[in-house]
């Protein structure tokens, strides 16, 4: 009896395991079939064939930007929108792993839970899918940003809405570069740098410092600090711009000083300046409509005291998104929370529409309501004593902060950012704007900014 039972245990056992992995195997096919189905392996979707009968792509207006006519892909006429939106839709190739119709390929093309693929093409319905993003501020991305490679992101910190995700380089999808993968002006042309790529946010990363510094110091709004060009940390010197003489926070942040913010992130120390990044979206990723973005990084776990100080400037080795960027300008313009952003404003086939669930689209919080009103003034009195409010579309009031970012490549020069966002009721945008190598963010970045918010007026 003891010999059965011995022997019955083990049996029992793989019988189990026999029935637990069915059920895992059932559980994941229901969960993820249409995601193995549109892996680059299956060739029934990822060339050319899989997209012949596919859905139609609109932007938030209705404007065609990818639709199947004759079994073809047929994408808008005028070249300037199809470069411009090819990093948001993509090509019939399924090169760019966050683009719509690489992330929705099964959605667009019909895919059956029951059948798969094998509908007859009489009764396969693909789905359409009409986008957030604006095709005239996409174009006027592409066109301000011209040969030079960079980002723009634009949403409305209102709703979550993103306007535009423009990237370059970009290619036109009729007329694909033979030499994309060896020219280096394609370097990277498959990858949107709006939420993939991830760059030294140079003087933007000052709001974060100064918002450590509103959480954790009293009264910091108000600390006094003499600049005289330089400043000793650590045994090293850090430089700033200019001399900017006796500052409070506000003519900090206007004259950019490196001085006062590198004193500031090594008086909060590294567990208060990690703590304040990681609210503001560093050391994460986050996910939008199924699309995952790169990671902003914040890391002074190894750093001596000068490269504490310089993390405080954004150099040292932090790193950030341009949609991160956005976000954390988003959540100083609403109150200290950004709203989630999102790319998909419906989907429908034959058997009706589908409305994404926006009802928890409220991010976590990144700092106070009165944290944020402060950040707010002092943007506010940037623009309008150092840029000039003349430098943005002057009707939508807006609020911003450039950087120069230099970069570890000595032979090449700094990046050019600028983020901000527009105080106006009607255009409600928090933004960020990336040159690469554009050496200055004032010169370079903010015409490209100007440029897209003018294109919505």
């Amino acid at each position: 009896m003891k010999k059965t039972r011995a022997r019955a245990i083990p049996l029992l056992l793989l019988t189990l395991a026999f029935f637990a992995g069915i059920a895992y195997f059932v559980i994941n096919l229901t969960i993820h079939s249409s995601q193995w189905a549109s892996m680059p392996t299956n060739g029934h979707l990822s060339d050319s064939d899989g997209l012949d009968k596919a859905g139609t792509i609109t932007d938030r207006n209705g404007v065609v930007l990818a639709e199947s006519r004759d079994g073809k892909r047929i994408y808008n006429e005028d070249q300037s929108i199809r470069c411009a939106c090819l990093p948001v839709i993509g090509d019939n190739s399924v090169n760019n792993s966050t683009a719509i119709q690489t992330v929705y390929r099964p959605e667009l093309s019909g895919y059956n839970f029951i059948f798969g693929l094998g509908l007859p093409d009489e009764i396969k319905s693909g789905q359409d899918i009409q986008l957030t993003i604006d095709s005239k501020m996409q174009k006027a991305a592409y066109e301000a940003l011209g040969g030079s490679k960079g980002a723009v992101v634009v949403y409305n910190y209102k709703t979550g809405e993103l306007l535009c995700l423009a990237s370059t380089p970009t290619y036109d999808p009729y007329d694909k570069p033979e030499d994309i993968n060896t020219n280096p002006a394609y370097e990277g042309a498959y990858l949107n740098r709006a939420i993939s790529s991830a760059y030294p946010p140079g003087s933007t990363f000052k709001l974060v410092t100064a918002a450590a510094a509103l959480e954790y110091i009293d009264n910091a709004e108000h600390r006094e600090y003499d600049c005289e060009g330089s400043t000793e940390i650590g045994g090293k010197i850090i430089n700033c711009y200019e001399i900017s003489g006796h500052i409070e926070m506000k003519e900090a942040l206007m004259t950019s000083c490196n001085g006062y913010f590198a004193h500031l992130a090594v008086d909060l120390g590294k567990s208060k300046m990690t703590d304040q990044a990681t609210k503001m979206g560093f050391n994460s990723s986050f996910e939008f409509d199924g699309i995952t973005t790169g990671k902003s990084v914040y890391d002074v776990s190894k750093a001596d005291e000068n490269e504490l100080a310089w993390s405080g400037v954004g150099q040292y080795q932090v790193l950030e998104t341009p949609i991160n960027m956005a976000m954390r300008s988003a959540a100083i313009a609403n109150g200290g929370s950004p709203m989630k952003p999102f790319l998909i404003k419906n989907m429908s086939a034959a058997f009706g529409a589908w409305m994404p669930d926006r009802s928890s689209s409220k991010g976590s919080s990144m700092m106070s309501s009165s944290e944020a009103e402060k950040l707010t003034e002092m943007m506010d009195y940037t623009v309008a004593n150092y840029y000039g409010k003349v430098s943005f579309p002057v009707e939508l009031d807006v609020c911003a902060k450039t950087g120069t970012a230099e970069i570890s490549d000595g032979g090449s020069d700094a990046h050019a950012w600028v983020t901000g966002f527009t105080k106006s009721e009607e255009h409600p945008y928090a933004f960020a704007v990336i040159v690469e190598n554009g050496n200055s963010g004032y010169q370079v970045a903010i015409p490209v900014a100007s440029a897209v918010l003018n294109s919505v007026l």
